[in-house]
């Protein structure tokens, strides 16, 4: 194994120097922070105030060819916030792809998912510090127009290492209207499995080295109706807590995912169904439940509505899909749903412009459960709901009040345990409303105002949050944010930004100061926990 990527490493090489012909593209993506130390919080910068993270890739293509390598560099660390394991630099991926008629043979380094991620999803995300690429061979065949076939072996990436495990998946997806000539219905079926082996010196002789999981997937659709399932079954297996296996019981999990809607011009609603016992998979099991979502194999994301506003994203939701008997937690049930519509032109509540409206709700309990602590057991219900993790109702109005001027208003209702959520404190029950006001002058520059205020009377009690940005062009745009959490009776703080961002062509630079709310970050419902702190940023991104 190690002479076959030492030859796709020269070939890789080879392809770049002497490649007349094809086309040669590539990107470099850079993160940089400088630490202050903060009387009003208490916060004392780190030894190694100045952090960066660096992402250099390079990618070559001709014809059936696709190459390509990305370099790293997080030096001397990464930043606050990311693993501590992200240090130094080199070469972090590299890859040689073949795609000719109906074959994709891919070596090297790939990312890949296998239905909704819930059994296997390797990918990347720089915000979160994710990179779970797989090294090793990727196989995947094209059934005419009927569906496909791909099977894969390697091992996972772990920072700059590769896990001792090796992962090993196949998987199919068929189109069973084409296969059957039936039209009417568009009905598609899926398959997968994925296999770890990883070596354990446990000395429980159920504990095998080999652990699978399974999924089914179905989905039918036809005019303006669609509907999917999917069901995912985990292997028993080992738990582990603080770098410490927990053999002495092993436990299987599962999956259940429903998903369904109507959308046509004008309205649409989705409505979500999903539970979870013990699902969560890592490439190796001491890996597990770590806060860097180092080593996950699958993906799995708080099913609840991603706000976009900063005081909406203080109390945010994380999937709950593992097993603590301390905390009597073994998974999640609950769903969510959203309906919009639009009131039409010219109409009484629709004027001149049209009116947008999003409604959103989503619930969370945990799995209500019985456990026996000293044989170490639990029996969990299949659908009654247990304590209330997490509550959410909100909707949204967009309008168009003329052809300069547009409003966004939104009111969030929620309720968040934060005892069950973060391991300490009450369940906070809060209303946040939120304004958005944005004007676009003769002169193509705009001018954007936000204000927002969050009411309860858990937890840091009432804040408020305002944010005010003003483009001068296109390229360039400067903005101030704040929020103060006047309602701390201990101490009411300005968590204050300042920055501008400028983009020419294909590259951007972004460049603030200011103070850091600790608290949860979150891209697509996966969320890594951001430290509190003070500095200036600077990022860059370029692509050629």
């Amino acid at each position: 194994m190690k002479k076959i990527f030492s030859f796709i490493f020269i070939s890789l090489n080879l392809i770049f120097v002497f490649a007349q012909k094809g086309h040669f593209y590539g990107g470099y993506e850079a993160y940089f922070q400088y630490y202050q130390n903060d009387d009003v919080t208490n916060i004392t910068a780190p030894s190694d105030k100045f952090r960066a993270m660096n992402y250099l890739s390079a990618n070559y293509s001709y014809d059936f060819l696709k190459a390509g390598i990305q370099y790293e560099a997080f030096v001397p660390q990464a930043l606050l916030g990311f693993s501590p394991d992200l240090k130094g630099n080199g070469l972090a991926t590299y890859y040689v792809q073949l795609k000719k008629n109906n074959w994709d043979v891919t070596a090297g380094y790939f990312y890949d998912q296998f239905g909704s991620g819930l059994v296997f999803r390797s990918w990347e995300d720089r915000q979160l510090g994710i990179n779970n690429s797989v090294r090793g061979i990727r196989v995947k065949y094209k059934i005419d127009d009927i569906g496909d076939i791909t099977a894969f072996t390697g091992n996972q990436r772990i920072n700059f290492k590769l896990s001792e495990s090796t992962l090993s998946g196949i998987n199919t997806d068929i189109s069973l209207s084409k296969l059957i000539d039936y039209q009417d219905i568009n009905i598609n079926a899926g398959f997968s499995y994925v296999n770890r082996y990883q070596e354990s010196q446990s000395v429980n002789p159920d504990l095998k080295p080999y652990v699978g999981s399974f999924s089914s997937r179905l989905s039918l659709d036809t005019n303006n109706f669609y509907t999917n399932f999917e069901y995912v079954y985990k292997e028993p297996d080992a738990r582990a807590s603080n770098n410490v296996l927990l053999d002495q019981v092993l436990f299987d999990g599962n999956a259940w995912l429903l998903n369904f809607g109507y959308a046509k011009k004008g309205i649409g609603f989705n409505a979500t169904f999903r539970r979870l016992e013990n699902i969560q998979m890592y490439s190796e099991r001491l890996l597990e439940g770590n806060s860097f979502n180092t080593g996950v194999m699958n993906f799995i994301p708080g099913l609840a509505k991603q706000h976009d506003f900063s005081l909406a994203n203080i109390y945010v939701y994380q999937a709950q899909p593992g097993i603590s008997f301390g905390e009597e937690k073994v998974g999640e049930i609950g769903g969510q749903a959203d309906l919009f519509f639009r009131i039409k032109r010219k109409t009484f509540l629709g004027g001149k412009y049209g009116t947008k409206i999003a409604l959103n709700f989503s619930r969370w309990h945990g799995l209500n459960a019985r456990f026996d602590y000293d044989k170490k057991i639990y029996r969990a219900d299949f659908a009654k709901p247990g304590e209330l993790y997490f509550q959410d109702f909100n909707v949204e109005i967009r309008k168009k009040l003329n052809k300069r001027t547009k409003i966004v208003l939104s009111y969030i209702d929620l309720i968040y345990n934060k005892l069950k959520l973060e391991g300490e404190g009450e369940t906070v029950y809060a209303g946040i409303l939120v304004g958005d006001v944005e004007h676009k002058f003769a002169n193509k520059q705009s001018l954007r105002l936000e204000l927002q205020h969050l009411n309860t009377r858990q937890d840091f009690r009432n804040w408020a949050a305002a944010t005010l940005e003003y483009y001068f062009s296109q390229s360039f745009s400067a903005y101030a944010t704040d929020m103060y959490n006047y309602g701390n009776e201990d101490k009411k703080i300005h968590y204050f930004n300042l920055g501008m961002n400028y983009t020419h062509e294909r590259t951007r630079l972004g460049l603030s100061y200011g103070r850091q709310r600790g608290g949860l970050l979150c891209v697509g419902g996966v969320c890594r926990y951001v430290p509190p702190s003070k500095g200036f940023t600077v990022n860059i991104s370029t692509s050629f």
